[in-house]
């Protein structure tokens, strides 16, 4: 049900055509109206001082973005955590912990990851702060609404000395040193129209606040196209610094097995892939680049809570492909986070192996600026 809904919406924002769609276009376009106000008025409050921003007695980096999803926002974060930790920092992450199971457990402090262990499971934490926590072993991961007291819980319980603010653009209470934003090349600003009649979580002339912009999946985009987005950014914020950066593949992990394969594992593999991410295009476009033959994709909404019918689904297709040729299933990191929920040890039954693709991203352009960036804060 959910993703007929997702479906549908999407199709409504992307200009199906077709008289019900329009209807909705028209109605989502009168709610961005209301949503500009809320922002505007929002942003005005602060700017007028009528409330006022929080700092906290440590530096503190806001990686955010200005449209929902598939931005590569997580590896963002778990590149500069890595960062600041090789430049000897005490580093904690903050996550406001989106989607957490229990409704309950969303206003208070929890810690997933002490930097020793993680203690919170992913439906008890949230999709991205697990992620973040398997990714960062040594780095305390704490979740809350409130990041100004989870960020104080962080320096008296950790000693943090940096805390990295995941999806803080928009997270007006807490001042921020540095405001890092995310920007897909391959779909920077989406259609350009606000929530719901777009992607669009603030007005664009609103990344005039913004200190550094990371262009992700640079390798994606020509160069043309990647030096227009470049010259756009410049116009909106003529004091910023402009890194590119990759998702660059490790190599691919099973997950039932734990068995690590190197890239070439897939070249010239028939690849059955399924993703529930923001951009799913290019995970697959990716999958091209390394040389397998894509036969089949399964596109779920972002953040799915996949069942055992869709496991059966992905499988049967890949058994039907054996009669050309093997057809191996591929995901996401991110994706393997959700598959855990479902997944009992039973599953090996259903499925005999998925394989992850395990990317980081890589600064490619751009890096001696932001280290000479925040070399005042550290």
């Amino acid at each position: 049900m959910k993703k007929k809904v997702v479906d549908f919406y999407l199709a409504c924002i992307n200009n199906e055509r077709g008289k019900v769609f329009s209807l909705f276009r028209s109605l989502f376009f009168i709610l961005s109206g209301f949503y500009y106000l809320v922002i505007k008025v929002r942003w005005l409050i602060y700017k007028l001082g009528v409330m006022h921003e929080t700092r906290l007695l440590c530096t503190v980096i806001s990686v955010g973005n200005i449209t929902w999803g598939g931005t590569g926002k997580t590896p963002a974060v778990i590149m500069i955590a890595r960062l600041l930790q090789e430049m000897g920092k005490r580093v904690a992450v903050l996550s406001r912990g989106y989607l957490r199971e229990k409704r309950k457990d969303r206003k208070k402090i929890s810690v997933v990851s002490d930097g020793k262990k993680v203690i919170l499971s992913s439906r008890e934490a949230g999709d991205e702060p697990y992620l973040l926590s398997k990714n960062l072993p040594d780095v305390p991961i704490i979740v809350g609404k409130n990041r100004i007291e989870s960020g104080k819980y962080a320096i008296d319980r950790f000693a943090t000395q940096v805390l990295v603010l995941d999806d803080g653009f928009q997270y007006s209470p807490l001042n921020r040193n540095i405001d890092i934003v995310t920007i897909d090349s391959l779909n920077p600003y989406g259609n350009g129209y606000l929530i719901p009649r777009g992607p669009l979580r603030e007005p664009i002339s609103h990344l005039s606040r913004a200190d550094i912009f990371l262009l992700t999946r640079a390798n994606l985009v020509s160069r043309e196209d990647l030096d227009r987005i470049i010259g756009d950014l410049e116009r909106l914020n003529p004091n910023s610094i402009i890194l590119e950066s990759v998702h660059r593949p490790k190599y691919l992990q099973g997950y039932f097995s734990g068995e690590k394969k190197g890239l070439d594992f897939i070249k010239d593999r028939r690849v059955v892939a399924f993703s529930s991410i923001g951009h799913p295009y290019s995970f697959e476009k990716t999958l091209e680049r390394l040389g397998a033959k894509i036969v089949k994709t399964f596109q779920f909404p972002d953040h799915y809570n996949y069942g055992l019918s869709d496991l059966r689904e992905i499988e049967a297709t890949c058994r039907t492909e054996l009669e050309e040729g093997e057809a191996i299933a591929v995901t996401t990191e991110k994706d393997e986070v959700r598959l855990e929920r479902v997944i009992s040890p039973q599953a090996d039954k259903v499925f005999w192996e998925i394989w992850i693709l395990k990317v980081e991203l890589e600064i490619v352009r751009g890096k001696e600026k932001w280290l000479e960036k925040i070399e005042p804060y550290i």
